[in-house]
């Protein structure tokens, strides 16, 4: 909510014109802890309206601001661009899932998440369980 200072022909526009040789990355995926951390920074000054920021955030012009500073990839970039615009990303028909697949590859055992074959086991033996109930 409050994210759609810009609409989506501006955000399109943009990226359909920016020289993609000036990306400041590719993708996210190469992306380092310091640069995730800058990137969401970005992310919530313009969501939080910065005023010190307004030039900047408001630049979009093909080697703009915005140009520069989203990613080389075109599915990242829209993806971005739509979080910005209106907080969805349903419009470009993406989702999460595959973005970008390395992303969390390296830390994903140690942030606390549940393995794919954690989840089955887990739900296997919930089913199990309410199995047994239904049976007594």
């Amino acid at each position: 909510k409050g994210l759609n200072r810009h609409s989506d022909a501006e955000w399109s526009a943009m990226l359909d014109n920016r020289n993609t040789d000036e990306c400041d990355y590719d993708t996210f995926d190469y992306m380092d802890r310091v640069g995730t951390t800058l990137f969401c920074g970005v992310i919530k000054a313009y969501a939080e309206g910065r005023e010190e920021f307004q030039e900047d955030f408001n630049d979009f012009s093909p080697s703009g601001f915005w140009a520069r500073t989203l990613p080389k990839n075109k599915n990242e970039a829209l993806f971005i661009a739509q979080l910005l615009c209106d907080g969805g990303i349903n419009k470009c028909n993406l989702s999460c899932a595959g973005l970008t697949e390395n992303l969390l590859k390296d830390i994903y055992n140690y942030i606390g998440l549940a393995s794919v074959g954690e989840i089955d086991e887990f739900l296997a033996n919930e089913n199990e369980g309410e199995a047994e109930n239904l049976e007594s």
